[in-house]
């Protein structure tokens, strides 16, 4: 008897030590903004329409007017240069403000960025993205930098009714966690570019949310969130000696800050959702032990109850272990619906955090997973001029933040990219081309984690491989053709992980040009057999 009231002592003691290991702060509670004024629009399949943008009560007389065209799959908009009117800067709306975004907002309330609109003078610059939504409305917000994950609640311009669009009834809704800005005047315009002051606002932003080091075990999101915010400061530093100094990479420095600071800042406050998985599963496993063991302690008192029934002369030691037995019980209980209740909530956040993830890299293309791979699709004709190859000023921010979102959510995901064209032209011709597109890609990658790796030896292959790479992208077509062995000996070296497909497996199997089978995929796929890529699922329909 002694002998197992010390057994059950020691679970119940690992048990309580479990039950007292220390939380996480809850994330930011999420706030709906509703802007009066507007009009939710269904577009048709076919054609395009102008759909005026009018201020709001904050931004009277303030308009714009976006162009909006249905192309096979997607949805463009197109601002053009001049569209925007008396907006103002947008330090009016408060000291922590310094530009404006762009924002499609869904029936669902889920705003995604379409990206900053920038001026030139008082001209507005023009901006052109795309949309897998078929119906949704406009909203352009002032906004303290270009990367933030949701909208503020300053909302300055929002979408009104088009001829050749259906409006679809219902209130104009949108949700963040963003509502702690500073809303009193701005004080004396600084001299510092635009994008500089962009980097020291998301930075100081992302400081007043960064979680706490109190605690013996430090939650993965809040790793991650600390890691970014480091890096954010390291970037901010580099663009400070930059405009000190006159030096040439100012806006690459203070933007890439800008995405780093934000990355760290949806992380702590919610808005990049959750990512428990380590702890969900460790509390699955104490469910599943203390169960287990509430279980034995069950049966263990059924018995010695019954025997107390048949055996009333049994000694008080027998009476005392039964007493301890159903407090261990109690215990035991207790924390097993503490243990439960944890991880359903952690569950609710995986899944949401799942959901976030899942619309980040939908915004930039289409998703597909299939035997354990995620590929994602993304548009040539976003990516680069017609029969070019070379990125787009535009299209890097994009891959931007697509390499953000992969360095914080798939570290371990090996990468490949490949090229397509349409069905039209001859085909070495389109084989080349659809070499070169994915090698650009490719290149921009490479570029990016040499900027982020700080082991030497890394560096060395990744400089090797970037070689290999501007020696192919410099090979034009012709040059391609005199030179076929050696260029297929340079792309042999690069393994096959870049691959042009040409005119071969067409999304839309059909001669001619179709903007579906343009494309460059980037496929994140596991390193190992079996191995996961992900701990969300990336399909459609998930």
């Amino acid at each position: 008897m002694r002998l197992w009231g010390a057994v059950a002592l020691a679970v119940s003691m690992a048990m309580g030590l479990a039950a007292q290991a220390p939380s996480r702060a809850p994330a930011a509670s999420v706030q709906a903004v509703e802007v009066p004024g507007g009009t939710i629009l269904s577009y048709r399949a076919k054609g395009s329409t102008s759909v005026e943008l009018r201020g709001t009560e904050r931004a009277q007389g303030a308009s714009a007017v976006v162009k909006v065209e249905h192309r096979g799959g997607v949805i463009e908009i197109e601002l053009r240069r001049g569209a925007v009117s008396g907006l103002g800067p947008a330090s009016r709306f408060g000291a922590d403000m310094l530009t404006y975004v762009l924002w499609v907002v869904p029936l669902d309330g889920g705003a995604a960025s379409l990206g900053e609109i920038t001026f030139e003078g008082d001209r507005s610059d023009s901006l052109k993205v795309t949309t897998s939504h078929p119906a949704f409305w406009l909203l352009v917000t002032a906004e303290p930098d270009f990367a933030v994950a949701e909208p503020s609640p300053v909302a300055v311009l929002v979408s009104q009714s088009s001829e050749l669009a259906t409006a679809v009834p219902g209130p104009l809704l949108y949700f963040t966690r963003y509502t702690d800005y500073n809303a009193s005047a701005a004080a004396t315009p600084a001299t510092a570019p635009l994008d500089l002051l962009q980097a020291r606002k998301a930075v100081e932003l992302a400081a007043r949310v960064q979680p706490s080091a109190a605690g013996s075990e430090t939650a993965p999101d809040d790793a991650r969130a600390g890691d970014a915010f480091r890096l954010a400061q390291a970037y901010l530093e580099q663009a400070e000696r930059e405009f000190a100094g006159e030096g040439d990479n100012l806006t690459q420095y203070a933007r890439t800050a800008v995405q780093l600071a934000e990355s760290a800042r949806a992380l702590a406050t919610g808005a990049a959702g959750r990512l428990p998985a380590h702890e969900a599963e460790r509390l699955r496993a104490r469910v599943k032990a203390a169960e287990t063991e509430l279980a034995t302690l069950r049966d263990r008192s059924s018995q010695i109850e019954a025997s107390l029934d048949q055996e009333r002369h049994h000694t008080r030691e027998l009476e005392s272990e039964v007493l301890s037995l159903r407090e261990r019980i109690t215990s035991l209980e207790t924390a097993a619906e503490r243990a439960r209740t944890n991880s359903a909530r952690l569950e609710e956040q995986l899944a949401y955090a799942c959901t976030e993830l899942r619309l980040q890299l939908a915004s930039m293309g289409h998703l597909t997973e299939q035997g354990g791979a995620v590929m994602i699709d993304l548009a040539s004709d976003v990516l680069y001029d017609s029969g070019r190859y070379e990125l787009r000023a535009s299209a890097r921010e994009g891959l931007g933040r697509l390499a953000a979102l992969r360095r914080l959510f798939f570290p371990r995901a090996a990468l490949r990219f490949e090229g397509h064209t349409d069905l039209v032209g001859e085909e070495e011709y389109n084989q080349w081309l659809s070499e070169q597109r994915a090698l650009s890609v490719f290149r921009y990658f490479l570029e990016d984690a040499i900027t982020r790796t700080a082991d030497d030896n890394a560096k060395v292959e990744l400089d090797t491989e970037l070689s290999v790479a501007e020696q192919l992208l410099k090979m034009n077509y012709n040059a391609a053709r005199r030179q076929a062995s050696q260029r297929q000996e340079l792309l042999t070296l690069l393994g096959n992980r870049v691959v042009g497909k040409g005119m071969r497996e067409p999304l839309v199997p059909e001669k001619g040009p179709n903007e579906q089978n343009r494309r460059v995929t980037i496929i994140l796929a596991p390193r190992e057999p079996g191995a996961p890529v992900s701990f969300c699922p990336m399909g459609e329909g998930q």
